[in-house]
Protein backbone atom coordinates (compact mmCIF):
# COMPACT_ATOMS: atom_id res chain seq x y z
CA UNK A 1 0.00 0.00 0.00
CA UNK A 2 1.27 3.57 -0.99
CA UNK A 3 0.45 7.09 -0.86
CA UNK A 4 0.38 9.50 -3.08
CA UNK A 5 -0.56 12.44 -4.76
CA UNK A 6 -2.38 12.24 -7.92
CA UNK A 7 -4.44 13.84 -11.25
CA UNK A 8 -7.48 12.79 -12.46
CA UNK A 9 -8.02 13.01 -16.00
CA UNK A 10 -11.53 12.34 -18.11
CA UNK A 11 -11.22 10.57 -21.94
CA UNK A 12 -10.20 13.40 -23.11
CA UNK A 13 -7.09 14.41 -21.49
CA UNK A 14 -8.75 17.04 -19.34
CA UNK A 15 -7.99 17.66 -15.92
CA UNK A 16 -10.84 17.01 -13.70
CA UNK A 17 -8.96 17.45 -10.29
CA UNK A 18 -5.40 17.85 -9.09
CA UNK A 19 -3.44 17.04 -6.24
CA UNK A 20 -5.08 14.78 -4.74
CA UNK A 21 -4.75 12.07 -2.35
CA UNK A 22 -4.97 8.67 -3.58
CA UNK A 23 -3.59 4.78 -2.12
CA UNK A 24 -2.51 2.42 -4.47
CA UNK A 25 -2.25 -1.29 -4.10
CA UNK A 26 -0.43 -3.54 -6.43
CA UNK A 27 -0.43 -7.31 -6.96
CA UNK A 28 1.62 -8.91 -9.27
CA UNK A 29 -1.59 -9.25 -11.84
CA UNK A 30 -3.67 -6.09 -10.94
CA UNK A 31 -3.69 -2.68 -9.36
CA UNK A 32 -6.46 -0.91 -7.57
CA UNK A 33 -6.83 2.66 -5.81
CA UNK A 34 -8.87 4.74 -3.41
CA UNK A 35 -9.08 8.28 -4.15
CA UNK A 36 -10.06 11.12 -1.57
CA UNK A 37 -11.60 13.47 -3.15
CA UNK A 38 -14.17 16.77 -2.67
CA UNK A 39 -17.99 15.28 -3.29
CA UNK A 40 -17.96 18.23 -5.72
CA UNK A 41 -15.49 16.24 -8.16
CA UNK A 42 -16.87 15.34 -11.56
CA UNK A 43 -16.46 10.84 -10.80
CA UNK A 44 -18.68 8.92 -11.91
CA UNK A 45 -18.79 5.19 -10.57
CA UNK A 46 -18.69 2.67 -13.87
CA UNK A 47 -16.83 5.25 -15.80
CA UNK A 48 -13.11 5.54 -17.12
CA UNK A 49 -9.92 8.01 -15.97
CA UNK A 50 -6.89 8.41 -16.32
CA UNK A 51 -4.33 8.53 -13.02
CA UNK A 52 -1.16 10.67 -13.04
CA UNK A 53 1.12 10.08 -9.94
CA UNK A 54 3.15 12.22 -8.69
CA UNK A 55 6.14 9.86 -9.38
CA UNK A 56 5.41 10.22 -12.40
CA UNK A 57 3.54 6.80 -13.39
CA UNK A 58 -0.14 6.84 -14.92
CA UNK A 59 -2.54 4.67 -15.79
CA UNK A 60 -6.09 3.96 -16.96
CA UNK A 61 -8.82 3.05 -14.20
CA UNK A 62 -12.56 2.33 -13.77
CA UNK A 63 -14.50 3.49 -10.65
CA UNK A 64 -16.03 0.87 -8.34
CA UNK A 65 -17.88 3.18 -5.95
CA UNK A 66 -18.01 6.26 -4.54
CA UNK A 67 -18.32 6.23 -0.55
CA UNK A 68 -19.76 9.94 0.86
CA UNK A 69 -19.53 9.56 4.87
CA UNK A 70 -21.30 12.91 5.26
CA UNK A 71 -17.84 15.51 5.14
CA UNK A 72 -17.45 17.48 2.47
CA UNK A 73 -15.07 14.28 0.91
CA UNK A 74 -15.53 11.13 -0.50
CA UNK A 75 -13.64 7.38 -1.00
CA UNK A 76 -13.56 6.48 -4.50
CA UNK A 77 -12.48 2.38 -5.19
CA UNK A 78 -10.85 2.07 -8.17
CA UNK A 79 -9.96 -0.83 -10.65
CA UNK A 80 -6.79 -0.56 -12.71
CA UNK A 81 -6.95 -1.52 -16.46
CA UNK A 82 -4.12 -2.62 -17.80
CA UNK A 83 -0.45 -1.54 -16.18
CA UNK A 84 0.33 1.39 -13.84
CA UNK A 85 3.43 2.85 -15.55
Amino acid sequence: MAFHRCAIHDSNGGVLVADVMVNIEETASAWHATISVSHLAPIIPGEQYRMVLDDGRSGTFRVRRNTFAGGPDRAIACDGIGELR
